[in-house]
Formats: C-alpha cells, sequence, structure tokens
C-alpha cells in the first residue's frame, strides 16, 4: 500500500526547519524521512512520484503524521501548484524569522561554506536571492492562491528561540499530535560554523548534490545528521569570529523589508512590531 504524505514543511531556509525536523523524528505517533529537503517538488519532480512515495515506505501502521521537510518549497510557484495537484488534503507548516536576520544568515551560510566570498553588502548586490527568499509576504501569497488558510500553520523563529517545547507545540497541535514531554525540544541542529579547511565546506557541498542527484537522500539524512561526519568539514565560531553585520546595513534592510513585514502582519494577524525596530 502506498503511504502518501499528509503533511509538508515548505520553508523558509535559516528559519529552524533543521531543530522542527528532529523534534518531529523524535515524536513516536509521527513519520518524517530522515533527510530533510528531499526537494521533491520543486528539483527532483522528474523522478516521479513513485520515487517519491519511497522516501515514506517505513512508516509505521500506528503513524498519525507523515510527512516531510523541504525549506526551498515556500520559493517555487511551480511547487505550490504540483502540491496542490498531487496532494490535495495536505496541511502546509512555514516558518518565518527577521527577514534582515534570515538574509544575514543564509549569507553567512554561504559564506562559510565558500559558495560566497564577498562582503556581504557586496553580496546582497550580486546575489538577488538573498533578499528574495525573504520576501515572505510574496511567497506565502502564492500558495494562498492554491489552499484554503486554515490547512496553513505560520511559525515564527522568535518563538524557536524563546521557548522551543511551546513552538513544537503548536505544530503538533495543528497536526492533531499529542505533546510528548521527553522530546529533546532543545537540540538546534544548524548553528553557523565554519569551513575547518579553505576548500571543507566547498566539498561537502558539492558531495551533498551529488547524492541528491543519484537520488541517495536517505544516506545523506543520515550522513547530514551525524555530527561526527559534519565535525570534519565545519567547526564551531568562537565568539569574537563570527560574521557580523553593519549597522548602517541592517537600517537600509529593514526599510527594503518594511513593506513585507506590514503586509505579513494583514495576512498572518500576527504583531510584527519587534521586526520594525
Amino acid at each position: 500500500m502506498t503511504v502518501r504524505p499528509n503533511f509538508l514543511f515548505i520553508g523558509a531556509d535559516r528559519c529552524g526547519s533543521k531543530s522542527l525536523h528532529n523534534m518531529f523524528l523524535q515524536h513516536p505517533d509521527c513519520y518524517v524521512p530522515p533527510i530533510a529537503d528531499p526537494y521533491f517538488f520543486d528539483k527532483n519532480y522528474g523522478r516521479g512520484l513513485d520515487w517519491y512515495y519511497k522516501l515514506f515506505e517505513d512508516t509505521p501502521s500506528t503513524a498519525q503524521a507523515i510527512g516531510e521537510f523541504s525549506h526551498d518549497y515556500i520559493h517555487s510557484p511551480e511547487a505550490a501548484e504540483r502540491i496542490a495537484r498531487d496532494l490535495p488534503d495536505v496541511k502546509l507548516l512555514a516558518t518565518l524569522r527577521h527577514p534582515v536576520d534570515r538574509t544575514f544568515s543564509s549569507y553567512a551560510a554561504a559564506q562559510s561554506a565558500g559558495v560566497i566570498r564577498m562582503p556581504f553588502e557586496q553580496a546582497l548586490k550580486a546575489v538577488p536571492m538573498l533578499i528574495e527568499y525573504s520576501l515572505y509576504a510574496d511567497k506565502l501569497e502564492t500558495y494562498f492562491k492554491h489552499f484554503p488558510r486554515d490547512r496553513f500553520k505560520v511559525l515564527f523563529f522568535d518563538d524557536l528561540s524563546a521557548d522551543p517545547a511551546s513552538f513544537a507545540k503548536q505544530a503538533f497541535d495543528f497536526l492533531d499530535l499529542r505533546f510528548v514531554e521527553e522530546i529533546d525540544y532543545g537540540r538546534r541542529m544548524s548553528q553557523l560554523s565554519k569551513s575547518r579547511l579553505p576548500f571543507s565546506g566547498a566539498v561537502s557541498k558539492q558531495a551533498a548534490n551529488l547524492l541528491r542527484r543519484l537520488g541517495w537522500v536517505e544516506l545523506l539524512g543520515k550522513l547530514k545528521s551525524n555530527h561526527f561526519v559534519r565535525s570534519l568539514f565545519y567547526k564551531p565560531y568562537s565568539d569574537s569570529s563570527k560574521p557580523q553585520m553593519e549597522p548602517h546595513v541592517r537600517r537600509m534592510l529593514c526599510e527594503v523589508f518594511e513593506p513585507q513585514m506590514e503586509r505579513l502582519e494583514t495576512m498572518l494577524g500576527r504583531d510584527l512590531s519587534a521586526w520594525k525596530v
């Protein structure tokens, strides 16, 4: 019998998706594949639904919530159309972070991996997706054209930082899952780090992309969640070496994102005044 997901996490990246994925992995009434980001509905759709459904073939019969996490779906109108067509009854989760912080975190992660090698202010002009991927109102509006609002739960990174267990409970409640005390809610899965060697970040990215192209996403998931394997490529920043954003750049980005914030407040009914400071 083919098992189909009844929920999807669609994004955004650098907004706590790996931490939330780890919480769902621990929930006894839920099944998610070990790999976060199989990217089926945007990058791997050509592999076909049979390939996709194999990601869920190990789902136990007791699972109430079955889903996967792909943080790029939110940016793809094609993914929205495909999900609506292939999984018309699916529920959707998203997590949003202060757009300036998400933009800088995305830059810092790309810099540590050797993908971007220029200063942040210069990168904002050279790499449009740094800003584009933080235009949340535009992204959600696309999905709201395909799905009713009651099938959406939008979470906030601020809540994850303040109270991880309460943050997870919002997601569990949306999916009719019970709250489980024994889950390790405080474990952060994607903390910013730097390449251990000059090219180790780039090599790890290339290896991950190769495994994705080969379709070995289960293996990739196990490798990415293995802290020993990750430590071979990355090491933590010291407090003095963490990338920093210049205050004038932050002010400029706040002005860029302010219209999006105002639209989000209306769309979601959430006070985002703390984002506008």
